[in-house]
């Protein structure tokens, strides 16, 4: 058992050193990155008495960055541990010998325990850095540099550590030191007797802060591309109201959605809804880019319809006219089936944007609005004088007039009357052939119901 123990110490001390050397490597490629956008922006916070002196050039950052690594091995070993819990899945602890597995699967992942490790290491950094009471600028130099060149990455924990480490340079604070959340103690299970219990308070942004996060930006965004995890960022700042305005969010957002890649664009389409509820100039101006760019985003937009119609209400039909009157078929099948939403909004022009739809004789469209708003057009319209169902019979595929069917049976017992006129109307139009697929499944329902009523629309017999 000693022999065992003494085996697995020392694998254990060798994975070390092999992912401390990978973390190592991982760090000079990032810290290189990170100076290539020299001069790196001032702490937001310093000590009056003792002068801001930036480090004489990107090399001498790098050594400092290096000594700064190299004497927190220590440190490296325990971080190695919370990285291993975070990592490993919890099936390898059911396996024969659980340490070693864990061991091979870090092993094999040495670059994403390299990334948590860096984004770890510069958390510690930014939080000597932002320390109100003993600001240290040196450690500040450093973190900014790392976390330059760690955004390059799009990855999970890019876009949510390194999210949280800009936001915390931002507001001036020490990562982890405010929270939305509920206030720490018993009633929670990571509660430790004698933690110091963080107060909430509203979340404001410091002005020195709020220039260092946006000059991380700047560099994210002036990227060629610009760098994908950006967006990420972007939209969890959506939701801190106090950073929209100072970190030009929705500026940011409007000049990506101009100049970047159709799936940038197109992700971006997706935040228009929050926009709308932060900054109205803003989001009228983003709006109109994105309606600008090519089909795929313009889809996105549409795709966004649902959600815009339940912040905006009345004020987003102007955008739904836009979609449903698009070039391309795919956006106007897309904001079609968001039409169904304007029945309380506008129900006058609901009926119009209904005919609009079919009167266009586009199969998709079609589809798409025998699916998601037929059913509501006839709640409202049963007698249908605008004689969209007969034109959906006559001209629509089997998927639509399956749904026909499906509607109009429904229609059997409380709009009968309304019901004799669309059947009429099927048949002075298309012949009394035209029905023969409704007569076939009314007949599975009741088959007197079904000769009664062929009677009376062939015949011109009185209902019983």
């Amino acid at each position: 058992m000693v022999l065992v123990a003494m085996s697995d110490w020392r694998e254990q001390n060798q994975l070390s050193q092999r992912l401390f050397e990978h973390t190592q490597a991982a760090l000079d490629t990032i810290i290189t990155r990170g100076c290539e956008d020299w001069p790196l922006p001032e702490p937001p916070l310093s000590d009056p008495d003792f002068p801001v002196r930036p480090p004489e050039g990107p090399e001498k950052l790098k050594q400092i960055a290096h000594a700064l690594f190299e004497a927190n091995r220590a440190a490296f070993d325990r971080d190695l541990e919370s990285i291993g819990e975070a990592l490993i899945p919890h099936r390898l602890s059911l396996t024969a010998d659980p340490s070693r597995e864990g061991r091979k699967w870090l092993d094999k992942r040495r670059d994403e325990v390299a990334e948590r490790a860096l984004f770890i290491r510069v958390e510690t950094l930014l939080a000597q850095a932002l320390d109100s009471s003993a600001p240290d600028v040196d450690r500040w130099w450093v973190a900014i540099a790392l976390l330059n060149g760690m955004s390059a990455k799009d990855s999970p924990i890019s876009q949510q550590q390194g999210y949280h480490l800009m936001e915390s340079i931002a507001l001036a604070k020490p990562p982890g030191y405010w929270h939305g959340g509920a206030t720490p103690g018993p009633h929670l299970i990571d509660w430790q007797e004698g933690r110091e219990v963080i107060p909430n308070s509203p979340l404001e942004s410091h002005h020195s802060g709020s220039f260092a996060a946006g000059w991380l930006l700047d560099r994210m965004e002036e990227a060629d591309p610009p760098r994908p995890v950006l967006v990420e960022w972007l939209d969890i700042a959506l939701s801190r109201r106090t950073l929209v305005n100072p970190l030009s969010i929705l500026s940011r957002l409007d000049r990506m959605a101009s100049d970047g890649s159709i799936e940038l664009a197109s992700r971006i389409a997706a935040l228009l809804p929050r926009a709308w509820d932060l900054d109205e100039e803003g989001a009228a101006k983003l709006e109109h880019t994105l309606l600008t760019r090519e089909s795929q985003v313009r889809c996105a937009l549409a795709g966004a319809l649902d959600e815009i119609l339940h912040r905006r209400g009345a004020n987003s039909l102007p955008l739904m006219d836009t979609l449903l009157s698009d070039e391309s078929p795919d956006v106007v099948r897309i904001a079609t089936s968001s039409l169904r939403l304007t029945t309380n909004l506008d129900a006058e022009g609901f009926a119009s944007r209904c005919a609009r739809l079919v009167h266009l004789g586009d199969a998709g469209t079609s589809r798409q609005f025998a699916q998601t708003t037929l059913r509501d057009y006839l709640v409202m319209h049963p007698v249908d004088t605008k004689g969209l169902t007969v034109q959906l019979w006559i001209e629509g595929d089997e998927i639509v007039r399956s749904r026909l069917r499906e509607l109009l049976l429904h229609m059997l017992d409380d709009h009968s009357e309304a019901l004799s006129g669309i059947l009429t109307r099927i048949t002075t139009m298309d012949g009394d052939n035209s029905l023969e697929d409704f007569w076939r499944i009314l007949e599975v329902r009741s088959s007197e119901t079904a000769a009664a009523w062929r009677n009376h629309i062939e015949h011109g017999k009185n209902l019983q």
